[in-house]
């Protein structure tokens, strides 16, 4: 993996290590991709290259873990996971409700078909 310098700019400065990970993990598959098609494939330049993969992949995995938790913590030491998962239940019971009343008419009407009998001649 050659290195290339690039202009430093703010949105690289910002960047996350989580983002800067994933990034990487993306131009190591690409690189491990490229070598693998290669006709005279160098097993030793692949191996190396998988094994990176493994383990920054792995790394990227439980960064996400822990930001998902921190993230879950936060909102229950400010309160927002209660209220929000408040307004999301009522909002599936008045959709239930709804789809519960439209349902019933549809099934009372079919049976009243089943009760019709045809006409015979």
């Amino acid at each position: 993996m050659g290195y290339s310098a690039k202009e430093s700019s703010v949105v690289d400065f910002c960047e996350s290590k989580t983002e800067s990970l994933s990034n990487w993990v993306r131009q190591v598959k690409n690189k491990s991709l490229t070598a693998k098609t290669k006709r005279k494939r160098d097993l030793r330049v692949i191996a190396i290259l998988s094994h990176s993969l493994v383990r920054a992949e792995t790394e990227l995995v439980m960064k996400q873990r822990e930001r998902a938790r921190k993230w879950a913590q936060m909102q229950v030491d400010l309160g927002l996971s209660n209220k929000e998962e408040e307004i999301a239940r009522r909002h599936r019971e008045k959709i239930d409700y709804l789809w519960k009343n439209d349902l019933s008419g549809l099934d009372s009407f079919f049976k009243e078909l089943d009760n019709v009998k045809p006409i015979l001649k």
